[in-house]
């Protein structure tokens, strides 16, 4: 997996209010503390871009340490279903970052095997 493949960047939605203690702003500033995320921006009033690392975090998480904050996900259907989403691919692509992918590889000599068939072999499955 590429550097670059261990990042997200994803937009969360707020609950709208009028407290300013639940808007983004107030979200983004205690996001920002944590390791793993590397950028927390407000968006408007009620939306937050955020960017981190998949190696410590997930949207998951994310969404989660926010809700124990008092913060208010905005429930719409989309938004649930876009969330949703994210969740699903995020644990698929956590799981493979721990897969070595060089147990799957060969030797050349192997290789070589394969690429040589053995004349008497075909004789041998014919009877």
């Amino acid at each position: 997996m590429e550097d670059a493949d261990r990042y997200r960047c994803r937009r969360i939605y707020l609950k709208q209010s009028d407290d300013p203690a639940c808007q983004a702003h107030a979200a983004c500033e205690v996001l920002v503390d944590i390791d793993g995320i590397l950028l927390a921006s407000p968006v408007g009033d009620h939306g937050a871009h955020i960017i981190y690392s998949l190696d410590k975090l997930s949207f998951e998480i994310v969404i989660d340490l926010l809700a124990e904050l008092d913060f208010e996900m905005d429930n719409s259907l989309l938004v649930t279903l876009r969330n949703t989403i994210f969740c699903f691919l995020e644990d698929n692509a956590r799981d493979n970052m721990q897969i070595d992918v060089t147990q799957f590889q060969r030797d050349d000599s192997e290789i070589e095997e394969l690429m040589q068939p053995d004349s008497n072999q075909y004789w041998e499955d014919y009877h």
